[in-house]
Protein backbone atom coordinates (compact mmCIF):
# COMPACT_ATOMS: atom_id res chain seq x y z
CA UNK A 1 0.00 0.00 0.00
CA UNK A 2 1.75 3.02 -0.87
CA UNK A 3 1.10 5.49 2.33
CA UNK A 4 3.17 6.51 4.90
CA UNK A 5 3.24 8.74 7.74
CA UNK A 6 5.81 10.98 10.20
CA UNK A 7 5.29 12.52 12.75
CA UNK A 8 5.55 12.81 16.90
CA UNK A 9 2.79 13.01 19.31
CA UNK A 10 2.28 13.40 23.21
CA UNK A 11 3.67 10.08 23.47
CA UNK A 12 7.06 10.07 21.89
CA UNK A 13 7.89 14.79 22.46
CA UNK A 14 7.16 16.63 25.75
CA UNK A 15 5.29 20.05 25.20
CA UNK A 16 8.10 22.37 24.65
CA UNK A 17 8.89 20.21 21.38
CA UNK A 18 5.48 19.92 20.58
CA UNK A 19 4.37 24.14 20.67
CA UNK A 20 7.50 24.24 18.39
CA UNK A 21 5.42 21.82 15.79
CA UNK A 22 1.96 23.18 15.94
CA UNK A 23 -0.12 24.71 13.28
CA UNK A 24 -3.34 26.63 12.61
CA UNK A 25 -5.47 26.58 9.51
CA UNK A 26 -3.13 29.07 7.62
CA UNK A 27 0.16 27.31 8.82
CA UNK A 28 -1.25 24.26 7.75
CA UNK A 29 -2.43 25.65 3.87
CA UNK A 30 1.24 27.27 3.60
CA UNK A 31 3.34 24.24 4.91
CA UNK A 32 1.49 21.85 2.41
CA UNK A 33 1.87 24.72 -0.21
CA UNK A 34 5.82 24.81 0.23
CA UNK A 35 5.87 20.83 0.49
CA UNK A 36 4.90 20.04 -3.15
CA UNK A 37 8.48 20.75 -4.05
CA UNK A 38 10.85 19.18 -6.48
CA UNK A 39 12.25 16.04 -4.25
CA UNK A 40 8.92 14.95 -3.29
CA UNK A 41 7.54 14.84 -6.47
CA UNK A 42 10.81 13.08 -8.01
CA UNK A 43 10.01 10.40 -5.51
CA UNK A 44 6.56 9.84 -6.62
CA UNK A 45 5.01 11.53 -3.52
CA UNK A 46 1.41 12.67 -4.84
CA UNK A 47 -0.40 13.40 -2.25
CA UNK A 48 0.21 15.28 1.52
CA UNK A 49 -2.38 15.68 4.53
CA UNK A 50 -1.01 17.27 7.81
CA UNK A 51 -2.45 16.50 10.74
CA UNK A 52 -1.65 19.02 13.55
CA UNK A 53 -3.57 18.93 16.91
CA UNK A 54 -2.62 20.46 20.35
CA UNK A 55 -0.97 16.54 21.28
CA UNK A 56 0.33 15.43 17.73
CA UNK A 57 1.60 16.71 14.56
CA UNK A 58 1.63 14.12 11.83
CA UNK A 59 2.42 14.28 7.72
CA UNK A 60 0.65 11.73 5.90
CA UNK A 61 1.60 11.33 2.10
CA UNK A 62 0.57 8.80 -0.50
CA UNK A 63 1.87 8.22 -4.20
CA UNK A 64 0.05 6.57 -7.24
CA UNK A 65 2.83 4.74 -8.62
CA UNK A 66 2.66 1.72 -6.51
CA UNK A 67 6.59 1.07 -7.38
CA UNK A 68 7.64 3.89 -5.22
CA UNK A 69 10.19 2.64 -2.84
CA UNK A 70 8.55 3.72 0.44
CA UNK A 71 11.54 2.82 2.17
CA UNK A 72 12.79 5.95 1.08
CA UNK A 73 9.71 8.43 1.92
CA UNK A 74 10.01 8.56 5.78
CA UNK A 75 13.19 10.51 5.39
CA UNK A 76 11.84 12.74 3.07
CA UNK A 77 8.72 13.26 5.07
CA UNK A 78 10.87 13.87 8.16
CA UNK A 79 13.18 16.63 6.47
CA UNK A 80 9.46 17.93 5.55
CA UNK A 81 8.69 18.17 9.06
CA UNK A 82 11.62 19.95 10.25
CA UNK A 83 10.83 22.79 7.63
CA UNK A 84 8.04 23.11 8.69
CA UNK A 85 8.78 23.74 12.12
CA UNK A 86 12.40 25.70 11.25
CA UNK A 87 13.70 23.56 14.24
CA UNK A 88 17.56 21.60 14.18
CA UNK A 89 17.35 18.49 12.87
CA UNK A 90 18.50 16.98 16.87
CA UNK A 91 15.56 18.73 18.73
CA UNK A 92 13.25 16.91 16.54
CA UNK A 93 14.28 13.65 14.93
CA UNK A 94 14.69 11.71 17.99
CA UNK A 95 10.76 12.36 18.99
CA UNK A 96 9.60 11.10 15.57
CA UNK A 97 8.07 7.93 14.91
CA UNK A 98 7.16 6.63 10.82
CA UNK A 99 4.26 4.38 9.74
CA UNK A 100 4.33 2.47 6.46
CA UNK A 101 1.75 1.01 4.40
CA UNK A 102 -0.77 -0.89 6.41
CA UNK A 103 0.04 0.18 9.61
CA UNK A 104 -0.04 3.73 8.35
CA UNK A 105 -3.34 3.29 7.90
CA UNK A 106 -3.98 1.44 11.47
CA UNK A 107 -2.10 4.60 13.31
CA UNK A 108 -4.69 7.14 11.35
CA UNK A 109 -7.76 5.02 12.13
CA UNK A 110 -6.06 4.55 15.99
CA UNK A 111 -5.92 8.18 16.07
CA UNK A 112 -9.27 9.14 14.84
CA UNK A 113 -11.03 7.08 17.29
CA UNK A 114 -9.42 8.05 20.40
CA UNK A 115 -7.26 4.79 21.22
CA UNK A 116 -3.71 7.28 20.38
CA UNK A 117 -4.85 10.29 22.10
CA UNK A 118 -3.73 11.97 25.39
CA UNK A 119 -7.42 10.95 26.70
CA UNK A 120 -7.94 7.81 25.86
CA UNK A 121 -11.64 7.82 23.90
CA UNK A 122 -11.44 11.38 23.53
CA UNK A 123 -14.11 12.72 21.20
CA UNK A 124 -12.53 15.84 20.13
CA UNK A 125 -9.74 14.47 17.78
CA UNK A 126 -12.15 13.10 15.23
CA UNK A 127 -12.88 16.47 14.07
CA UNK A 128 -9.75 17.79 13.75
CA UNK A 129 -8.83 14.03 11.63
CA UNK A 130 -11.71 15.20 9.46
CA UNK A 131 -10.48 18.72 9.19
CA UNK A 132 -7.05 17.88 8.86
CA UNK A 133 -7.99 16.44 5.28
CA UNK A 134 -10.59 19.38 4.68
CA UNK A 135 -7.48 21.53 4.79
CA UNK A 136 -5.52 19.13 2.42
CA UNK A 137 -8.26 19.26 0.14
CA UNK A 138 -8.50 23.33 -0.08
CA UNK A 139 -4.62 23.49 -0.72
CA UNK A 140 -4.89 20.62 -3.55
CA UNK A 141 -2.61 18.99 -1.66
CA UNK A 142 -4.48 15.33 -0.96
CA UNK A 143 -6.09 13.04 -3.21
CA UNK A 144 -7.87 9.97 -4.50
CA UNK A 145 -5.84 7.62 -1.96
CA UNK A 146 -5.70 9.90 1.11
CA UNK A 147 -9.05 10.91 0.34
CA UNK A 148 -10.06 7.16 1.11
CA UNK A 149 -7.66 7.07 3.91
CA UNK A 150 -9.08 9.81 5.91
CA UNK A 151 -13.08 8.70 5.19
CA UNK A 152 -11.74 5.16 6.68
CA UNK A 153 -10.16 6.84 9.63
CA UNK A 154 -13.47 9.09 10.00
CA UNK A 155 -16.13 5.71 9.71
CA UNK A 156 -13.84 4.12 11.75
CA UNK A 157 -14.34 6.60 14.17
CA UNK A 158 -17.88 7.41 14.22
CA UNK A 159 -18.30 3.68 14.33
CA UNK A 160 -16.23 3.40 17.45
CA UNK A 161 -18.45 6.12 19.40
CA UNK A 162 -21.59 4.12 17.91
CA UNK A 163 -20.81 0.96 18.52
CA UNK A 164 -18.20 0.70 21.42
CA UNK A 165 -18.10 2.36 24.97
CA UNK A 166 -14.39 4.12 24.80
CA UNK A 167 -16.20 7.68 24.90
CA UNK A 168 -18.18 5.92 28.07
CA UNK A 169 -18.22 8.93 31.04
CA UNK A 170 -17.28 11.97 29.11
CA UNK A 171 -13.50 13.00 29.97
CA UNK A 172 -11.58 16.36 28.73
CA UNK A 173 -8.74 18.18 29.60
CA UNK A 174 -11.07 20.71 30.16
CA UNK A 175 -12.65 18.68 32.42
CA UNK A 176 -9.94 17.35 34.27
CA UNK A 177 -8.96 20.81 34.57
CA UNK A 178 -11.84 22.07 36.35
CA UNK A 179 -11.68 19.11 38.68
CA UNK A 180 -8.16 20.40 39.49
CA UNK A 181 -9.16 23.80 40.25
CA UNK A 182 -11.97 22.14 42.79
CA UNK A 183 -9.39 20.66 44.37
CA UNK A 184 -7.58 23.52 45.00
CA UNK A 185 -10.37 26.67 45.34
CA UNK A 186 -13.38 27.16 47.12
CA UNK A 187 -16.99 28.02 45.32
CA UNK A 188 -15.88 31.99 46.32
CA UNK A 189 -12.45 31.47 44.14
CA UNK A 190 -12.00 34.58 41.80
CA UNK A 191 -11.46 32.85 38.49
CA UNK A 192 -10.28 34.19 35.43
CA UNK A 193 -10.81 32.86 31.83
CA UNK A 194 -8.17 33.54 29.31
CA UNK A 195 -9.36 32.46 25.95
CA UNK A 196 -12.82 33.16 23.67
CA UNK A 197 -13.04 29.58 21.62
CA UNK A 198 -15.14 26.62 22.29
CA UNK A 199 -12.01 24.95 25.32
CA UNK A 200 -12.99 28.48 26.97
CA UNK A 201 -16.67 28.32 26.58
CA UNK A 202 -16.55 24.22 27.92
CA UNK A 203 -14.78 26.03 30.64
CA UNK A 204 -16.89 28.03 31.79
CA UNK A 205 -19.44 25.97 31.71
CA UNK A 206 -18.14 23.51 33.93
CA UNK A 207 -16.98 25.97 36.18
CA UNK A 208 -20.60 27.28 36.27
CA UNK A 209 -21.89 23.96 37.27
CA UNK A 210 -19.68 23.33 39.67
CA UNK A 211 -20.66 25.76 41.45
CA UNK A 212 -18.11 28.66 40.74
CA UNK A 213 -19.87 32.34 40.48
CA UNK A 214 -17.00 34.53 40.44
CA UNK A 215 -16.04 33.92 36.91
CA UNK A 216 -14.60 36.37 34.36
CA UNK A 217 -13.41 36.11 30.51
CA UNK A 218 -10.43 37.91 28.78
CA UNK A 219 -10.00 37.93 25.18
CA UNK A 220 -8.83 39.85 21.81
CA UNK A 221 -12.49 39.97 20.20
CA UNK A 222 -14.37 41.86 22.48
CA UNK A 223 -17.23 40.57 20.75
CA UNK A 224 -16.39 37.08 21.63
CA UNK A 225 -15.69 37.60 25.22
CA UNK A 226 -19.08 39.33 25.48
CA UNK A 227 -21.09 36.01 23.70
CA UNK A 228 -19.71 33.97 26.85
CA UNK A 229 -21.04 36.49 29.39
CA UNK A 230 -24.92 35.22 29.63
CA UNK A 231 -23.64 31.71 28.31
CA UNK A 232 -21.32 31.14 31.74
CA UNK A 233 -22.55 34.04 33.69
CA UNK A 234 -19.34 35.84 33.56
CA UNK A 235 -18.33 39.27 33.06
CA UNK A 236 -16.34 40.21 29.97
CA UNK A 237 -13.01 42.41 30.29
CA UNK A 238 -11.04 43.98 27.87
CA UNK A 239 -7.92 42.55 26.71
CA UNK A 240 -5.80 45.55 27.64
CA UNK A 241 -6.39 44.78 31.30
CA UNK A 242 -5.08 41.53 31.58
CA UNK A 243 -2.16 42.48 33.76
CA UNK A 244 -4.99 43.97 35.70
CA UNK A 245 -7.08 41.18 36.17
CA UNK A 246 -4.30 39.16 37.09
CA UNK A 247 -4.37 41.36 40.45
CA UNK A 248 -7.90 40.41 41.59
CA UNK A 249 -7.57 36.88 40.08
CA UNK A 250 -7.04 33.70 42.39
CA UNK A 251 -7.44 31.06 39.70
CA UNK A 252 -6.27 31.36 35.77
CA UNK A 253 -7.37 29.13 33.15
CA UNK A 254 -5.78 29.94 29.65
CA UNK A 255 -6.97 28.18 26.32
CA UNK A 256 -5.99 30.94 23.55
CA UNK A 257 -4.85 30.33 19.66
CA UNK A 258 -2.08 32.75 20.01
CA UNK A 259 1.42 31.23 18.41
CA UNK A 260 3.10 32.38 21.45
CA UNK A 261 2.66 32.65 25.44
CA UNK A 262 0.59 36.03 26.40
CA UNK A 263 1.23 36.03 30.10
CA UNK A 264 5.04 36.45 31.00
CA UNK A 265 7.29 36.43 33.99
CA UNK A 266 6.98 40.17 34.34
CA UNK A 267 3.36 40.55 33.99
CA UNK A 268 2.83 37.59 36.61
CA UNK A 269 5.85 39.57 38.52
CA UNK A 270 3.91 42.88 38.28
CA UNK A 271 -0.12 41.57 39.85
CA UNK A 272 2.45 39.67 42.71
CA UNK A 273 3.75 43.49 43.71
CA UNK A 274 1.62 44.63 47.15
CA UNK A 275 1.34 41.49 48.82
CA UNK A 276 -1.45 39.36 47.44
CA UNK A 277 -3.61 37.47 49.91
CA UNK A 278 -3.28 33.76 48.08
CA UNK A 279 -1.17 32.13 46.04
CA UNK A 280 -2.00 32.59 42.24
CA UNK A 281 -2.42 29.42 40.09
CA UNK A 282 -2.42 28.95 36.50
CA UNK A 283 -3.79 26.19 34.56
CA UNK A 284 -2.57 26.19 30.56
CA UNK A 285 -4.67 24.44 28.28
CA UNK A 286 -2.98 26.10 25.11
CA UNK A 287 -0.52 24.68 22.76
CA UNK A 288 2.08 26.77 21.90
CA UNK A 289 1.50 27.36 25.69
CA UNK A 290 -0.07 30.67 26.88
CA UNK A 291 1.89 30.95 30.10
CA UNK A 292 5.82 31.27 29.90
CA UNK A 293 7.27 28.38 31.61
CA UNK A 294 9.29 30.87 34.02
CA UNK A 295 5.99 32.11 35.20
CA UNK A 296 6.43 28.53 37.23
CA UNK A 297 9.50 29.72 39.14
CA UNK A 298 7.72 32.62 41.07
CA UNK A 299 7.10 32.28 44.84
CA UNK A 300 3.52 31.94 45.63
CA UNK A 301 2.67 30.80 42.02
CA UNK A 302 1.47 27.20 40.85
CA UNK A 303 1.56 26.29 36.69
CA UNK A 304 0.06 23.41 35.31
CA UNK A 305 0.35 22.71 31.73
CA UNK A 306 -1.03 19.75 29.66
CA UNK A 307 1.25 17.54 30.30
CA UNK A 308 -0.23 17.93 34.20
CA UNK A 309 -3.34 17.43 33.38
CA UNK A 310 -2.64 14.08 30.99
CA UNK A 311 -0.57 12.73 34.61
CA UNK A 312 -4.00 13.03 36.41
CA UNK A 313 -6.20 11.54 33.91
CA UNK A 314 -3.91 8.73 33.49
CA UNK A 315 -6.07 6.51 36.49
CA UNK A 316 -9.25 7.34 35.45
CA UNK A 317 -9.51 4.92 32.39
CA UNK A 318 -10.51 1.79 33.38
CA UNK A 319 -13.91 1.32 32.09
CA UNK A 320 -12.78 2.91 28.88
CA UNK A 321 -9.56 0.35 28.37
CA UNK A 322 -11.97 -2.67 28.44
CA UNK A 323 -13.29 -1.34 25.06
CA UNK A 324 -10.04 -0.97 23.59
CA UNK A 325 -10.08 -4.62 21.91
CA UNK A 326 -13.90 -3.87 20.33
CA UNK A 327 -12.53 -0.59 18.78
CA UNK A 328 -9.20 -2.67 17.49
CA UNK A 329 -11.43 -5.22 15.63
CA UNK A 330 -13.56 -2.05 14.73
CA UNK A 331 -10.30 -1.06 12.81
CA UNK A 332 -9.29 -4.05 11.38
CA UNK A 333 -12.07 -4.31 9.41
CA UNK A 334 -12.15 -0.97 7.76
CA UNK A 335 -8.65 -1.37 7.09
CA UNK A 336 -9.44 -4.70 5.45
CA UNK A 337 -12.61 -2.91 3.29
CA UNK A 338 -9.39 0.21 2.39
CA UNK A 339 -6.72 -2.30 1.23
CA UNK A 340 -10.02 -3.88 -1.35
CA UNK A 341 -10.95 -0.49 -2.72
CA UNK A 342 -7.14 -0.27 -3.20
CA UNK A 343 -7.18 -3.39 -4.84
CA UNK A 344 -10.05 -2.71 -7.06
CA UNK A 345 -8.32 0.49 -7.58
CA UNK A 346 -5.52 -1.09 -8.64
CA UNK A 347 -6.83 -3.22 -11.39
CA UNK A 348 -9.69 -1.23 -12.33
CA UNK A 349 -7.29 0.44 -15.21
CA UNK A 350 -6.19 -2.63 -15.97
CA UNK A 351 -9.37 -4.40 -16.69
CA UNK A 352 -10.79 -1.75 -18.35
CA UNK A 353 -7.90 -1.31 -20.76
CA UNK A 354 -8.28 -4.87 -21.15
CA UNK A 355 -11.27 -5.60 -21.95
CA UNK A 356 -11.12 -2.22 -23.83
CA UNK A 357 -8.70 -3.57 -26.11
CA UNK A 358 -10.67 -7.24 -26.44
CA UNK A 359 -13.79 -5.34 -27.55
CA UNK A 360 -11.58 -3.25 -30.03
CA UNK A 361 -9.93 -6.11 -31.94
CA UNK A 362 -13.33 -7.90 -31.83
CA UNK A 363 -15.43 -5.06 -33.41
CA UNK A 364 -12.53 -4.82 -36.19
CA UNK A 365 -11.92 -9.11 -37.05
CA UNK A 366 -15.92 -9.11 -36.99
CA UNK A 367 -16.07 -6.11 -39.51
CA UNK A 368 -13.74 -7.60 -41.70
CA UNK A 369 -15.07 -11.63 -41.75
CA UNK A 370 -18.69 -9.55 -42.12
CA UNK A 371 -17.16 -7.83 -45.70
CA UNK A 372 -15.57 -10.22 -46.88
CA UNK A 373 -18.34 -12.92 -46.33
CA UNK A 374 -20.80 -10.15 -47.96
CA UNK A 375 -23.12 -11.33 -45.08
CA UNK A 376 -26.19 -8.95 -45.11
CA UNK A 377 -28.96 -11.39 -43.59
CA UNK A 378 -29.39 -10.11 -40.42
CA UNK A 379 -29.36 -13.60 -38.52
CA UNK A 380 -26.17 -13.99 -39.62
CA UNK A 381 -24.45 -11.09 -38.71
CA UNK A 382 -26.14 -11.71 -35.52
CA UNK A 383 -24.60 -14.86 -34.70
CA UNK A 384 -20.96 -13.83 -36.25
CA UNK A 385 -21.39 -10.87 -33.25
CA UNK A 386 -22.30 -12.90 -30.82
CA UNK A 387 -19.97 -15.71 -31.48
CA UNK A 388 -16.92 -12.80 -31.28
CA UNK A 389 -18.47 -11.49 -27.69
CA UNK A 390 -18.27 -14.99 -26.49
CA UNK A 391 -15.36 -16.00 -27.71
CA UNK A 392 -13.59 -12.32 -26.37
CA UNK A 393 -15.82 -12.63 -22.82
CA UNK A 394 -14.24 -16.41 -22.32
CA UNK A 395 -10.98 -15.62 -23.00
CA UNK A 396 -10.65 -12.59 -20.46
CA UNK A 397 -12.65 -13.93 -18.05
CA UNK A 398 -10.30 -16.17 -16.03
CA UNK A 399 -7.30 -13.62 -15.88
CA UNK A 400 -10.13 -11.07 -14.70
CA UNK A 401 -10.81 -13.31 -12.60
CA UNK A 402 -8.23 -14.06 -11.38
CA UNK A 403 -6.93 -10.81 -11.03
CA UNK A 404 -10.09 -9.82 -8.70
CA UNK A 405 -9.36 -12.91 -6.10
CA UNK A 406 -5.79 -12.47 -5.79
CA UNK A 407 -5.16 -10.54 -2.42
CA UNK A 408 -1.24 -10.81 -2.26
CA UNK A 409 -0.36 -7.47 -3.48
CA UNK A 410 2.88 -8.03 -4.41
CA UNK A 411 1.73 -11.03 -6.79
CA UNK A 412 -1.20 -8.72 -7.90
CA UNK A 413 1.55 -6.40 -8.77
CA UNK A 414 3.20 -8.99 -10.90
CA UNK A 415 0.31 -9.60 -12.71
CA UNK A 416 -0.67 -5.96 -13.57
CA UNK A 417 2.70 -5.02 -14.69
CA UNK A 418 3.07 -8.04 -17.05
CA UNK A 419 -0.07 -7.58 -18.47
CA UNK A 420 0.36 -3.72 -19.33
CA UNK A 421 3.85 -5.23 -21.00
CA UNK A 422 2.30 -8.21 -22.95
CA UNK A 423 -0.39 -6.35 -24.44
CA UNK A 424 0.87 -2.78 -24.36
CA UNK A 425 -1.85 -1.46 -22.12
CA UNK A 426 -2.33 2.54 -22.13
CA UNK A 427 -3.74 2.68 -18.12
CA UNK A 428 -5.37 5.76 -16.64
CA UNK A 429 -4.00 7.16 -13.34
CA UNK A 430 -6.10 6.81 -10.29
CA UNK A 431 -9.52 8.19 -10.27
CA UNK A 432 -10.16 10.89 -8.27
CA UNK A 433 -13.76 9.59 -7.70
CA UNK A 434 -13.65 6.16 -6.36
CA UNK A 435 -14.40 5.50 -2.84
CA UNK A 436 -14.00 3.77 0.35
Amino acid sequence: MPLACVGLSHHTAPIVVRERLAFGREEVLSALEKARDKELRSAGIAELTLVSTCNRTELYAAAHNPAVRFSDVPALLTDVLIRFGQLPAEDIRPSLYTHASTQALRHLCAVATGLDSMILGESEVLGQVATAHEWAMQANASGPILEAAFRTAVRAGRRARAETGICRNPMSIASEAVRLVREIASAASAVLIVGTGEQARLLGTLLQSNGFTNLSVIGRNPDRAKSLVPAIGARALPWQELGEALRATDIVLTSTAAPHAVIGREMVESALEGGRRSDLTFVDLALPRDVDPKVGELSGVRLYDLDTLQQRLNGNLADRRREVPLVEAIIEEEVTLFEAWRHGAQLRPVLTAMHTLGEEIRLQETERVLRRLDAKDPEVREEIEALSKALVTKLLHAPSTRLRNEIDPIRSRLYVDTLRELFGLRLSSPSADAEA
